[in-house]
């Protein structure tokens, strides 16, 4: 490559990641209202799959590590448990948003995949994820009464296998959840557990993580 078109590559790439970093600003100040079925069902649980969706796609563009790693597909897992009516509602609407257009969802050039992975059944927690081809994890809202270990092996599988995961229950950061999404307040925010996101692989430029609360 020349040494004008490295120069030009660079400028366009500058101005994509600031054109980015602009509309991410303006999203977390104007919020996306839920609609129709999922607004009635999931308000109350401050859950809105289509704005986390928007947040995901946007935090993406400022993790460095991914690009490297798939071609062009992305695959994200949506962890779920059908036992748990919440946790199954959430992960219905996540997957129905991939049906709902006819080009599917992308971010950019690369398509992105929504994978169900259900985590009622048998298969160990490390099986299911190691053989779902899931760069990055979604984690419902989980009943962990009846299985108390079920996140931290959630967790730790995903940092053995460098996958990133997001939530939109905050306290998950607690026990090693990289990124939550609150949507308690009508601005959307961003927490950041920067040791868990270091560990499950995930590399955030400066510039993004001066727009999230970074989790002590």
């Amino acid at each position: 490559m020349s040494c004008h078109r490295r120069v030009r590559f660079k400028i366009v790439f500058c101005f994509f990641c600031f054109a980015a970093l602009l509309t991410l600003l303006l999203f977390l100040h104007v919020a996306t209202p839920a609609s129709g079925q999922s607004k009635s069902r999931l308000q109350q649980y401050n859950l809105d799959p289509a704005r986390e969706l928007e947040l995901i796609k946007k935090i993406l563009i400022f993790e460095r590590n991914w690009k490297g790693k798939t071609g062009d597909s992305l695959v994200i897992g949506i962890l779920f448990q059908k036992s748990y009516q919440i946790s199954a509602w959430v992960a219905e609407d996540w997957l129905a948003m991939e049906k709902e257009t006819e080009e599917g969802i992308s971010l950019g050039s690369v398509k992105l995949i929504l994978k169900p992975l259900v985590l009622d059944e048998e298969q160990p927690v490390e099986s299911l994820l190691g053989s779902s081809g899931v760069s990055f994890a979604y984690l419902t809202p989980l009943e962990l009464q009846k299985q108390p270990g079920l996140l931290s092996s959630i967790l730790k599988t995903c940092e053995r296998l460098r996958v990133g995961t997001f939530t939109a229950v905050p306290e998950y950061l607690d026990s090693g959840a990289a990124v939550a999404f609150n949507l308690r307040e009508e601005k959307p925010q961003i927490i950041i557990n920067l040791d868990a996101a270091r560990a499950q692989g995930m590399n955030f430029s400066s510039q993004f993580l001066k727009l999230a609360t970074v989790k002590k």
